[in-house]
């Protein structure tokens, strides 16, 4: 056979091979996977909201996030006798009760809730920096002292049954006091906003009537009431932004003298309560008892400075020599069961709420 009949047999052969069905398919694509979504960077100050990272954010800022919502519920529950206390210490009432009754016949259900936003802020800002400094010095101060007499005073004092000790005590005095000065600068432009805020309809009044021998008791329903940004931006204006910080001197006094006291008198309470009560006592017994002290002892040293700070800081856009005339004669005292009422029930709540809080935060699991 010749060589083109060979070639010729082979093209045949091929020719009758059955052919597959599966051969006739066009390959099968290849499936590329999609490209996993880019990751959102989350910002700084947002809150995750998936559970273990929200757990982990709030372990980690624990002291933070308790002292902000405990401050924000305490704040509101008071906000009406900080308003009869502002107003007492401002003018020339005869008494509380003669406050309460004007505050409810010629200023209405508002006058008690006139500038709570103002310390809802600030008091906010202020107690969550009076906690993280006042936590940091803490640990600061009884590792220094521990690293030069051996005895450290937060071990002592977390001691089951022990008893207050002066280096305790110096401690928690030391770490009150320089978070209170932390704390000024930021709470005074906040504070003298709220007192404007929270006079502004007792100012119209005594500008009518500025003759020094008390209001009259004309209707002030009507009367407008400064907002927050209106106080804010009329001191500016005659002010400066100097303005903002009028009585500046004796806020940080009274915030340095009374932060101090403040957490000195918390922590002994506590303490001694805790030991007094023993083992089967209640988890908020010792933070009641240490909130109510704390709250009211140190206003009897500091109550002077804050009555004068708030005179002069609710002069600022009124006619000063007439209402410095009008309120001369008062004591510096004046308001002073309404402030311990206030502050007690303030701090038992806020303290309370706070070791709630942070109890709550060390249960979660990350």
């Amino acid at each position: 056979m010749s060589s083109s009949q060979e070639d010729a047999g082979h093209v045949t052969a091929g020719l009758s091979a059955p052919v597959s069905a599966s051969s006739l398919q066009p390959p099968a694509a290849t499936v590329i996977p999609p490209e996993p979504a880019a990751t959102k960077k989350m910002p700084p100050w947002a809150i995750p909201f998936d559970t273990p990272a929200r757990n982990r954010f709030l372990k980690d800022y624990r002291i933070q996030a308790a002292s902000a919502t405990s401050t924000i519920l305490a704040c509101l529950a008071v906000t009406p006798l900080e308003n009869v206390k502002t107003r007492l210490q401002s003018y020339n009432f005869k008494g509380t009760t003669d406050c309460l009754r004007y505050m409810i016949k010629h200023e209405g259900p508002r006058g008690f809730m006139a500038g709570a936003l103002p310390p809802l802020a600030s008091l906010t800002i202020v107690r969550v920096t009076n906690f993280t400094v006042y936590q940091k010095s803490k640990h600061a101060i009884s590792d220094f002292v521990e690293r030069h007499t051996g005895t450290s005073p937060l071990a002592t004092y977390n001691t089951p049954g022990s008893l207050p000790t002066f280096t305790g005590v110096s401690c928690f005095m030391a770490s009150g006091m320089l978070a209170g000065l932390c704390a000024a600068p930021i709470a005074c432009p906040f504070e003298l906003a709220k007192n404007v805020v929270q006079t502004s309809v007792l100012m119209a009044s005594s500008q009518r009537e500025p003759t020094g021998k008390g209001l009259k008791y004309t209707s002030l329903q009507n009367v407008p009431r400064l907002s927050t940004a209106q106080a804010i931006k009329q001191i500016i204006s005659r002010h400066g932004f100097r303005g903002l910080y009028t009585g500046m001197g004796l806020h940080v006094a009274r915030d340095t003298v009374g932060t101090g006291l403040y957490f000195a008198v918390y922590e002994t309470s506590k303490q001694l309560t805790s030991k007094y009560l023993g083992d089967n006592h209640s988890p908020f017994g010792p933070q009641l008892v240490g909130g109510a002290l704390c709250g009211t002892l140190p206003w009897l040293f500091t109550y002077p400075l804050d009555t004068r700070k708030t005179r002069r800081q609710s002069m600022i856009l009124g006619q000063s020599k007439e209402v410095g005339a009008a309120v001369a004669k008062n004591s510096v005292y004046t308001g002073l069961s309404v402030i311990i009422l206030r502050t007690a029930v303030q701090n038992m709540l806020l303290l309370t709420m706070f070791e709630y809080f942070k109890r709550e935060i060390d249960k979660l699991e990350v």
